[in-house]
């Protein structure tokens, strides 16, 4: 059995057939389950990428019937029951196609650019970054006026944060996920 995806839906297919009489086989872009309710307290300063990433092969260690691949799917013939990455061809029986999403811009590709997704990692951080030269921007602002009203859209989404952390109060994802599922 190949699982396509180490999201929410392919770690829970692949947890549910771990250490089951199936061969399995996870296939990943990346190496880590992410938990993506986080990525805005990522993306405010307010925890660690490492905070809401656990390691795919850690979550599933303890099965010996489960391979973490680190690839990224290139095609599926369906009919010859095969997945092809970048290096490898796998045979299967079964297919999980469990992907997950991505932000839409609604036919407004140029949206991007002014408006981030928040779907990765990579997203989080390149948002923090921003929110953060913001704040450097506005800290050089000498007229006090023009840096409040540079700064307040900012620091209104700030403040926000702050709350939404102390009602969801992670430790931290990874030690969270493997206490649950060890």
């Amino acid at each position: 059995m190949i699982i396509i995806g180490a999201g929410f839906g392919g770690l829970e297919a692949a947890k549910k057939l771990a250490c089951k009489d199936v061969r399995l086989t996870l296939i990943d872009r990346t190496n880590y389950h992410l938990f993506q309710p986080l990525l805005y307290q990522v993306a405010t300063a307010a925890l660690s990428p490492a905070d809401i990433a656990a390691p795919v092969r850690a979550i599933l260690s303890k099965c010996k019937n489960v391979e973490v691949v680190l690839a990224e799917v290139e095609s599926v013939d369906v009919e010859a029951r095969k997945v092809r990455t970048k290096d490898r061809v796998f045979d299967y029986d079964y297919l999980i196609v469990a992907t997950g999403a991505r932000h839409s811009y609604f036919g407004h590709d140029e949206w991007e650019k002014l408006a981030p997704g928040l779907k990765s990692l990579e997203d989080a951080v390149e948002l923090r970054r921003r929110i953060l030269l913001a704040f450097e921007y506005a800290e050089k602002i000498e007229d006090e006026a023009a840096r409040k009203a540079v700064a307040r859209p900012v620091l209104k989404w700030r403040v926000r944060s702050r709350k939404s952390r102390a009602t969801h109060s992670p430790k931290t994802f990874a030690t969270s996920i493997h206490r649950r599922h060890a």
